[in-house]
């Protein structure tokens, strides 16, 4: 058995986990490609705002409820219509 020197993991794990890597990668891209592209930007536009209030929330702080969560990403989606426009469309439409 051989070893990588960079992280010390066995060759056969490192290749392991390479072709993992690349199944998950094609599964996204599958579900991705199946999308229409309205689904495709509310989709990106809820996790990425998601991801930067998550980054924002404090460590001492307990988690919202999904339904907290919600309502806080969609409005702070509304207040950066040029950085959300598939939230911003939904609301223009309403």
């Amino acid at each position: 058995m051989t070893t990588s020197p960079a992280h010390g993991l066995p060759d056969y794990l490192v290749a392991y986990l390479a072709q993992r890597d690349a199944q998950r990668a094609n599964a996204v891209a599958d579900v991705l490609g199946a999308l229409t592209d309205r689904e495709r930007a509310l989709i990106k536009d809820a996790a990425v705002m998601g991801y930067v209030r998550g980054r924002m929330h404090p460590d001492s702080e307990a988690h919202p409820k999904d339904s907290a969560v919600l309502a806080e990403v969609i409005d702070a989606c509304l207040a950066h219509p040029d950085l959300y426009p598939a939230v911003a469309a939904v609301a223009a439409q309403s």
